[in-house]
């Protein structure tokens, strides 16, 4: 059956690759560390320079898929059974944690992601019967010291009855090309719109709208209509920082 967000990751990662048949076996070497039981599979594209430490722990049935020319170093570790993890093509992830804490979880990172160092990515912890996912569009940019959450990692239940009452409702989603400062926490429940920059040190609590500027304890986004901002001044960089402002155009004020 197919996973409820997958529609949603169509939307802000082009030509997501989600059939086994378009990748290869990664074996383990110096530079790869597999653990973890043979149900699980760990499938690239060509150019993996990678170093890449997975740990599956007693999970089965878990799929760990990586796109071509990935560079960086990343740790990933998966907790429950029947989970996928999808990097696209060209990223480089520099020092990043991805901790896969439920059964069926679903992350999905875009092409072109990048990350400075430090970055802690975790999904579903404490999330009880709910089945929050993780997506990041396409060409967003990290620095360091960022924690994205999309559940509270541990349960608050009621008194009367054991309802757990902070289960997440949805998931978290970047749209593509956005700016996340150093220091940013990103927690549960909410989307950050498509050529936003999240300023550094803020902790984003709720939606943050396309083209927009979202700074402070809690976020407060301010509109940036009319701006966009590029990695460099290089005319590649600044062309394809308008064709996402153009494919993803902020709503009217």
């Amino acid at each position: 059956m197919q996973h409820p967000a997958i529609a949603r990751a169509e939307s802000v990662i082009e030509s997501l690759r989600l059939s086994p048949e378009d990748y290869v076996p990664v074996a383990p070497s110096a530079d790869v560390r597999i653990q973890g039981d043979a149900s699980n599979v760990v499938l690239a594209r060509p150019g993996l320079t990678a170093r890449l430490s997975v740990n599956f722990g007693g999970a089965r049935g878990c799929r760990l898929l990586l796109g071509a020319e990935l560079q960086g170093s990343l740790q990933i570790g998966f907790s429950g059974d029947s989970s996928l993890v999808v990097i696209g093509e060209r990223c480089v992830l520099h020092e990043l944690q991805i901790r896969s804490k439920q059964a069926g979880d679903f992350i999905a990172i875009g092409n072109g992601v990048t990350t400075t160092a430090k970055n802690t990515w975790i999904s579903g912890a404490g999330a009880g019967a709910a089945r929050p996912w993780l997506i990041v569009g396409d060409d967003c940019m990290f620095a360091y010291d960022i924690v994205i959450r999309n559940s509270d990692a541990h349960p608050i239940y009621a008194i009367d009855g054991g309802r757990q009452l902070n289960e997440p409702a949805s998931g978290v989603c970047l749209e593509p090309h956005v700016w996340v400062g150093e220091d940013v926490k990103i927690l549960k429940d909410l989307t950050i719109g498509a050529g936003s920059i999240v300023a550094m040190g803020s902790i984003v609590t709720r939606d943050v709208p396309r083209a927009s500027i979202a700074r402070g304890i809690p976020a407060v986004a301010t509109p940036a209509h009319g701006r966009y901002w590029a990695r460099n001044d290089l005319p590649r960089s600044r062309e394809r920082a308008l064709h996402f402002h153009r494919r993803y155009p902020p709503s009217p004020s």
